[in-house]
């Protein structure tokens, strides 16, 4: 729509305009000047039709420029303005009111001028053909909650005289925009730009191109945006310090801590065994010695050690979170990941042998992978833990083992339970837990200005679409507070993680 209108509006407003002033019955300026106007039109739509069989001309496969971009050029200000101008031209020959004509010659002449200075000069490819634009997310590999900044630099780019360099692009979908601009004193020079990306989020990302355009100093046209830049990194994520670990392995405790039983004498006796050399003689059976005749020594009766190997399995399998535009799907994954690789490492340090299970990207399609969490081999699990997505393909079933004394602990948000494994041991992620609220829109006064004066950002279709937006998101996260409601009935006698003081706290469910 927006395309639409800054076509119609090269035309119609100057058409418009001639139709009504071209007697000039009551308005004698605009009469006079009319034709120098229609002769300025005319160059500009000379200049903009050359610049769309050039184009065509030299269309490249991998070029996406079609053939309305080349003649799109007026921003949202020139479609403005040739409007005003125009309407104050018809004011003007209906009231016979001279000031309105030069408004009006004013505006469309300028808009004239600045459309074929651009089209003539920044149009087509030559801006770009020596030039070299990259960018780079730095560090390439970071850690969850590290400070992230971008440096774009570009070489050799053209910009001409009256035109600026304009560069806008967003790192990821919830990530802050940036924004640069650069001025033709940095033409055909190497120009290195940074900006600030504020705290590192978990994943694998790929930020796409920033959009690369030249236009006038004026703001009111534009050349055919580029898209140039596109880069990947990776933030790996940061496990949470959990209490209570122990819990997850039974009454075992881990291999080197056991828990004795509590009996009365009357309850039973203890086990017995020969005495070898290098025994505590304070464990001897003297009586049971006497009457075999031979040396026995008491062991206390305690319960066995927990199964010393443990496949910690994260359940991502949700469908349409790709579709929501609220930050909450992502929070809750990025807590998940922090608890299932926290209960790992803590794990890992009693010494139980940790296997992380997953789904995540493989190939064209989604796997379970499996890592062995192990000191000399911890950076193996963090990157499984930045692949991690939520993905509708494979369910919790296919990644719990089957017939298996391995002890298995699903991570999981899910409403409840599956009936895949009786000996499953759950650890709950509730959502309302580790989520926050999305910003509400902010109220402000008619006379009162958002931003800056002179800001695009004021403008009322803007905020209008910044008002509509915010309102998805929160539509998006009601959805997904309800899809995500967990009832702990199902799930009792199971753990709950919640964040404590910057810990991870795993409490029983009652």
């Amino acid at each position: 729509m927006k395309r639409v209108f800054g076509i119609v509006s090269l035309v119609v407003p100057s058409l418009l305009a001639a139709a009504i002033t071209l007697d000039g019955r009551h308005e004698r300026i605009a009469h006079v000047t009319s034709p120098a106007l229609a002769a300025l039109w005319v160059v500009m739509m000379g200049a903009l039709v050359m610049r769309l069989i050039q184009g065509q001309r030299a269309r490249r496969a991998d070029d996406l420029l079609s053939h309305w971009d080349h003649i799109d050029v007026l921003t949202s200000s020139g479609a403005s303005m040739m409007w005003m101008g125009a309407g104050a031209l018809i004011a003007a020959e209906l009231t016979g009111f001279a000031s309105l004509s030069v408004i009006g010659i004013l505006g469309l002449g300028v808009v004239y001028l600045t459309t074929t200075w651009t089209a003539l000069v920044a149009g087509g490819a030559e801006p770009w053909r020596l030039a070299e634009v990259t960018r780079a997310i730095l560090p390439e590999t970071a850690v969850e909650g590290d400070r992230l900044r971008e440096e774009l630099r570009l070489t050799n780019v053209k910009i001409p005289v009256g035109t600026r360099l304009f560069a806008v692009g967003r790192s990821t979908p919830h990530g802050a925009v940036t924004r640069y601009s650069v001025g033709s004193t940095g033409s055909r020079s190497d120009v290195k730009l940074e900006s600030d990306l504020g705290l590192a989020t978990r994943g694998e990302h790929r930020a796409p191109a920033m959009a690369l355009w030249l236009g006038d100093v004026l703001g009111l046209s534009r050349a055919p945006i580029v898209l140039r830049g596109e880069v990947s990194f990776t933030v790996l994520p940061k496990p949470g310090s959990v209490d209570n670990v122990k819990q997850l392995l039974g009454n075992g405790g881990d291999d080197a801590i056991s828990r004795p039983t509590h009996k009365l004498p009357t309850e039973g006796t203890f086990r017995i065994r020969e005495y070898v050399p290098g025994d505590d003689t304070r464990r001897i059976h003297w009586v049971r010695s006497l009457q075999i005749d031979q040396l026995v020594v008491r062991l206390p009766d305690e319960i066995p050690p927990a199964e010393p190997r443990v496949r910690l399995i994260l359940d991502t399998h949700l469908w349409g979170m790709e579709f929501l535009s609220c930050r909450a799907p992502d929070d809750l994954l990025d807590a998940m990941v922090r608890v299932w690789l926290g209960i790992a490492k803590e794990l890992t340090d009693t010494g139980t042998r940790v296997t992380l299970v997953a789904g995540a990207q493989k190939g064209d399609g989604i796997a379970a992978i499996e890592r062995p969490m192990m000191p000399r081999m911890a950076r193996e699990g963090l990157r499984l833990g930045a692949r991690v997505r939520w993905q509708p393909m494979l369910p919790l079933a296919a990644l719990i083992a089957k017939n298996t004394t391995t002890r298995q602990i699903v991570v999981t948000s899910q409403p409840q339970p599956t009936d895949v494994a009786s000996d499953v041991v759950w650890v709950v992620v509730p959502e309302v837990a580790w989520t926050v609220r999305e910003t509400w829109p902010p109220e402000y006064a008619p006379v009162t200005l958002p931003f800056p004066a002179g800001s695009a950002d004021n403008r009322f279709l803007r905020r209008l679409r910044e008002r509509r937006r915010i309102e998805a998101m929160w539509r998006d996260r009601i959805m997904f507070s309800q899809v995500r409601w967990v009832n702990y009935k199902a799930f009792s006698g199971s753990l709950v993680a919640r964040p404590n003081e910057g810990r991870i706290a795993l409490t029983v469910i009652p």
